[in-house]
């Protein structure tokens, strides 16, 4: 019996590309939780797309509203819920902090390999590798993020593996964690 169900909402990190929105969308739908994605959230504020967010206003304006938005979810009263953050999200300590201690986080770990893979065919709406060589850009940003997503309470590899294969290894990992008697 799966019983984390009800007890803390599941947060979803990790880089871009790392599958956040299609295993979060898919987790929900495995255990019957609503599924928010920070990124659409934030475009649904703003009423802009996150290349206009950045475009007219830059990174530190959408990282601004990102926080609000993430916080909001996380404070709310509604526990069933899974919950994919933007890949920058959990470089912010107070952010961190907060989703480590009102959630259980999860580091969708994707190699460098799979990244160049996933994001060699949609680098449109990735703003931050825009004027930049994608992969000099994308082993700055996994340089650069990794230590805060280690900080997560579980890590899941997703090399190699289809959605359904994620989905249960996180079941795996969050009944082994979670629900001890």
């Amino acid at each position: 019996m799966i019983n984390f169900h009800s007890k803390k909402i599941i947060v979803l990190t990790g880089m871009m590309g790392s599958g956040k929105s299609t295993v979060g969308k898919n987790l929900a739908l495995k255990l019957k939780r609503d599924f928010i994605d920070s990124d659409l959230e934030v475009s649904k504020a703003s009423e802009l797309s996150i290349n206009e967010i950045f475009d007219q206003f830059g990174e530190e304006y959408f990282r601004s509203g990102e926080k609000k938005i993430i916080k909001k979810f996380l404070l709310e009263k509604n526990k069933n819920l899974v919950l994919s953050i933007g890949g920058g999200a959990f470089i912010d300590k107070e952010l961190r902090n907060l989703i480590n201690n009102k959630s259980i986080s999860i580091w969708l770990n994707a190699s460098y390999d799979t990244l160049l893979k996933r994001l060699n065919k949609n680098t449109k709406n990735r703003p931050l590798f825009f004027g930049h060589e994608l992969k000099v850009k994308l082993q700055e940003l996994i340089d650069q993020r990794t230590k805060y997503y280690k900080l997560a309470h579980l890590e899941i590899d997703v090399n190699g593996l289809h959605v359904s294969g994620i989905i249960e290894n996180i079941i795996k990992q969050l009944d082994r964690n979670y629900n001890k008697t």
